[in-house]
């Protein structure tokens, strides 16, 4: 009772621009959103008609969910925005947690496209799942980065799912490369839509030639 007290009032400080369809009962559930206005209605455009994404403007913190995406770099530095952030509510554990996860699994070096997940003692976020948006600090701009990290992250949660005895169903999503990326949001939030719909729609499944992978022609808007 008080945890869903708790919940609600974290939730009033914050604008739903998409809600949940009605309808959806069981399977992911994705909140995607950003404290930037402009971020977030960008996010609400690229999903709109995606029933299991919601779309808030707001502190993602505020929410309850099982997992939240860091978007920060292949090293796990997670010193700057939406990463420290995740980092200081975990008290300092995200940054070392996901640190020692890639030189244990990738020699110290998580490529964009890859990502990881680790497992924390708490009752709210308790998984990150760390998707790099970048090798090092920069821009993005002109890359398909946004499309990368998020197609990583969904593919390492459903292969978790498979076989864990704690499934993660709710995620938590930033707008991936808009931050030092400095990718536009209305592009980034695309492509997250097209790495969307690419593996929990099953377009991967219709790519029977690299040509029509998406971002595979030059023509594609990035």
């Amino acid at each position: 009772m008080l945890g869903q007290l708790a919940n609600y009032l974290r939730r009033r400080h914050m604008k739903v621009l998409k809600p949940f369809a009605n309808s959806v009962a069981e399977g992911l559930r994705l909140s995607l959103g950003d404290c930037d206005s402009e971020k977030a209605a960008a996010l609400a455009n690229a999903f709109a008609g995606a029933e299991e994404v919601e779309v808030v403007e707001g502190n993602l913190l505020d929410l309850t969910c099982d997992a939240i995406v860091s978007p920060a770099n292949s090293f796990g530095d997670m010193g700057g925005g939406i990463d420290k952030a995740i980092d200081d509510f975990h008290q300092g554990a995200a940054q070392r947690a996901v640190m020692a996860a890639i030189a244990a699994e990738y020699f110290g070096e998580l490529p964009v496209g890859a990502a990881l997940i680790v497992k924390l003692p708490a009752k709210r976020f308790p998984y990150i799942i760390a998707a790099p948006t970048m090798r090092i600090p920069g821009s993005v701009i002109g890359s398909i980065n946004a499309y990368l990290a998020m197609r990583a992250a969904l593919t390492a949660v459903l292969r978790h799912n498979a076989n864990a005895s704690q499934p993660i169903r709710t995620i938590a999503i930033p707008g991936l490369c808009t931050g030092v990326g400095g990718m536009p949001c209305d592009v980034a939030s695309q492509q997250m839509r097209t790495a969307f719909d690419n593996i929990l729609r099953g377009g991967w499944q219709k790519v029977y030639h690299l040509a029509q992978a998406p971002y595979a022609l030059k023509f594609e808007r990035l």
